[in-house]
């Protein structure tokens, strides 16, 4: 009876596991499907065939149990027939999805990397020997994390690989991740990852989509530069300079302390820039802003506000005194001579004038400063090589409250165009050109 009671379980369990792969997405032949759906339904006839003798005549006639027997006998060697089946089906698939994969990864421009549950690499394309330098035998087997992630960015990489664990097959794990990766030379390189889990004959594997982006960073970040620094002196431009000085004034507004603005111009660079030639004039501004940087400190700003115009932002002085030290260093390292690249080795003096306003005794916001060190730096350059605070620029404005008000934009008018006499240029053995 027990051996009927197991006929009859297997039975069953043929049956419920045709049914069950009919509707659980495995993609079989139906021939197979068949063969074990019918090795379960002849298992199952010679069962009952026995079964039904037992119960009417008390035992088993033993030409109903060689029925019974070829029922049960053929359903088994249907069920061999449609494992073996089943098993080459599995394989044949197996290695079709990898050969596509092959397939995929050599005509991929990405890495495309495969790894197991514990991050050994599985599969390795092309494209990953290309960019990191491994061939696939060299870098099967190893620990990805291991391989091409420098160290410090380990466990930023550990991370993804973590929330891939916890994700469904084929969802990616969050955002793409721009990390370091590491070249079999050494040499690093900038990488973008796109990481996602997928179960593969019941194992858990992770793919990794790996793109070197190291001369789209670079490009980038040329860009990023040309936006933000003059090209010629390679300071801050304009845009740049706006945009610290705004965080100056709100850092020293909320900590309660004084910061200056120096604006500056160089005295007689228009006359030498149209008597000596752009190249001689570009030298000279190149050196004035090295000089400049060389008179404050690494926190200071230099920017290049255009043309020959300057601006230096102190921040977090002590009072005017300081800024008034860093205006006379600047004025004698420009009114040092310049001595000029070429043959000739000519030599020049500008000098500058320099306009000073403080925050927050000249003004509360950026506009207000900026009108207090231009109009300044006039106020300065009437006397040369010197420079003027804002408080003094208002009271000379007091003083003269009869004449009209001039714009900034007047003053620079009045200042570009009026005459300055022409340099004397003497040519040869290093001559100064005055």
């Amino acid at each position: 009876m027990e051996f009927l009671l197991s006929i009859q379980a297997l039975s069953l369990v043929l049956l419920l596991l045709g049914i069950g792969l009919a509707f659980s997405g495995i993609r079989l032949s139906g021939w197979v499907l068949g063969w074990i759906l019918l090795a379960g339904a002849l298992l199952l006839q010679g069962f009952r065939s026995m079964l039904a003798y037992s119960f009417e005549h008390g035992g088993v006639d033993p030409a109903t149990y060689a029925v019974a027997n070829d029922w049960m006998g053929l359903g088994f060697s249907l069920l061999i027939v449609a494992s073996m089946h089943m098993m080459r089906e599995v394989f044949a698939r197996h290695m079709l999805a990898e050969e596509r994969l092959r397939v995929i990864g050599a005509a991929a421009q990405d890495a495309i990397i495969m790894t197991d549950n514990t991050g050994r690499i599985a599969f390795w394309n092309e494209a990953a020997q290309r960019i990191f330098g491994y061939s696939e035998p060299e870098a099967r087997g190893k620990h990805l994390r291991e391989l091409i992630v420098p160290e410090r960015y380990r466990a930023d990489f550990e991370k993804s690989f973590d929330s891939v664990r916890q994700n469904k097959p084929g969802q990616v794990a969050g955002n793409t991740l721009e990390l370091a990766g590491l070249r079999k030379d050494g040499t690093q390189i900038v990488t973008e990852h796109s990481i996602a889990g997928v179960s593969i004959d019941g194992r858990w594997h992770t793919i990794c989509i790996v793109r070197d982006i190291t001369e789209r960073k670079r490009f980038e970040d040329r860009i990023r530069h040309l936006a933000n620094y003059d090209n010629l002196t390679g300071l801050p431009n304009r845009m740049l300079f706006y945009d610290r000085l705004r965080q100056a004034i709100n850092l020293a507004g909320r900590n309660r302390h004084e910061l200056s603005l120096l604006y500056l111009d160089l005295d007689k660079f228009k006359t030498v820039n149209d008597t000596l030639g752009h190249d001689a004039g570009d030298e000279i501004l190149k050196g004035a802003a090295d000089r400049i940087q060389q008179q404050v400190r690494e926190s200071d700003t230099v920017a290049r506000i255009g043309g020959d115009e300057f601006a230096v932002i102190l921040p977090k002085i002590a009072g005017q005194q300081d800024a008034a030290i860093v205006a006379r260093k600047i004025i004698d390292a420009l009114c040092a001579v310049f001595e000029l690249s070429g043959e000739e080795r000519q030599q020049v003096r500008v000098g500058a004038s320099i306009g000073i306003a403080t925050f927050p005794v000249d003004g509360a916001d950026m506009d207000a400063l900026l009108k207090v060190a231009d109009a300044a730096m006039y106020q300065a350059k009437q006397s040369g090589n010197s420079f003027s605070f804002g408080a003094a620029w208002k009271a000379d404005s007091l003083c003269n409250s009869a004449a009209p008000v001039q714009t900034v934009l007047s003053r620079k008018e009045k200042a570009r165009n009026s005459f300055v006499p022409g340099p004397s240029v003497q040519r040869g053995g290093g001559d100064e050109v005055l």
